[in-house]
């Protein structure tokens, strides 16, 4: 069996995860890391992967691992605002991307960054890891089975208080990239939007700043059109949430916990006028290791994607329509 060699661009703290992800997995193998920082590849390598050393390069700058014809496939935990320019460059010097939520700040780079994977040919996707997880295809299966009748709210909850070591996410303004929008908003505005067939018509959002012009808490509400609402609430300031609901006329679905641990199962808590509370659970899993398993197909078999372009760039065009909300404390139509 071919294994499609991977390069990390960057030492972010996600590589916890993704670093055994790849290592473990049966069509995927770490080739070499790269930060700008010196030594930084190097320490997230000993830190993660001691065992693996050996096997894994070390790189301070991107050029190397970018021009390296030995590697298939990059996976970029970088800044929210620096998505764009590095995958542009993998792109385009052919490896297929794997870039961490959100794929871009800006729709129209989402849509270059996927007009340019088809140009050359390659593969990108959005890094959005839970949707890999059991428990998304069974929430998925009970809303498209009608029980809850269709879909017409849904609110989605996401935070957890920041601590002095995570402030480089809050240093600069909304509108390049810091803050609670673009860290845990897009996977807010990704559960919400994957209630729905329909996608948004118009937004409204409201925020705290902070002294560098980052929102520090967001909410808002998303309408779909044909009397279907979403509301949200994202924030640096509250205890740990990560859970939706969705409401039909029928009945009503709830996800206690979105990024289910590895070593829990999920639990999922539904109602219907005809079935009266149910609880189900879903059994472990590990969405990291499945997310690379799922990419790592996707290439060696020239297999659709489960994330597809078109659902990144309306993501990327909401939560773009929720930060000029938030400027502009107006509607916001898409």
């Amino acid at each position: 069996m071919t294994k499609i060699s991977w390069g990390i661009l960057g030492a972010a703290r996600v590589n916890e995860r993704l670093i055994p992800a790849i290592i473990k997995s049966k069509q995927g193998k770490l080739f070499a890391i790269a930060s700008r920082r010196q030594n930084a590849a190097a320490e997230c390598i000993k830190k993660y992967a001691p065992e693996y050393a050996q096997d894994i390069e070390p790189h301070t700058g991107f050029d190397s691992i970018l021009n390296n014809k030995q590697i298939d496939a990059i996976y970029i935990p970088l800044s929210n605002e620096e998505h764009t320019e590095t995958a542009l460059k993998a792109i385009r010097n052919k490896k297929h991307v794997l870039v961490e939520k959100p794929m871009a700040i800006k729709s129209k780079e989402v849509q270059l960054l996927v007009n340019e994977a088809k140009e050359n040919n390659v593969k990108i996707m959005e890094g959005f890891m839970y949707v890999f997880h059991p428990q998304y295809d069974r929430i998925q299966n009970i809303i498209n089975s009608g029980i809850l009748g269709e879909v017409n709210y849904a609110h989605s909850m996401f935070s957890f208080p920041i601590q002095a070591a995570r402030y480089y996410r809050i240093n600069r303004e909304i509108s390049n990239g810091g803050g609670a929008l673009w860290d845990i908003g897009p996977y807010a505005i990704h559960t919400i939007r994957s209630c729905f067939k329909e996608n948004p018509v118009r937004v409204y959002g409201q925020s705290k700043l902070n002294e560098h012009g980052a929102d520090i808490s967001t909410t808002g509400m998303i309408d779909f059109g044909l009397n279907k609402k979403a509301t949200f609430d994202i924030s640096f300031e509250c205890i740990r949430r990560s859970e939706f609901e969705v409401f039909g006329p029928n009945g009503r679905l709830k996800c206690p916990l979105v990024w289910q641990p590895d070593n829990l199962p999920a639990k999922i808590i539904y109602s219907t006028e005809k079935s009266g509370l149910k609880e189900e659970v879903v059994p472990t899993a590990n969405h990291f290791d499945l997310e690379i398993d799922h990419f790592n197909s996707a290439i060696a078999q020239d297999r659709n994607l489960k994330l597809s372009s078109e659902d990144a760039i309306w993501n990327s065009k909401t939560l773009e329509a929720i930060q000029k909300s938030i400027l502009t404390n107006e509607w916001v139509t898409l």
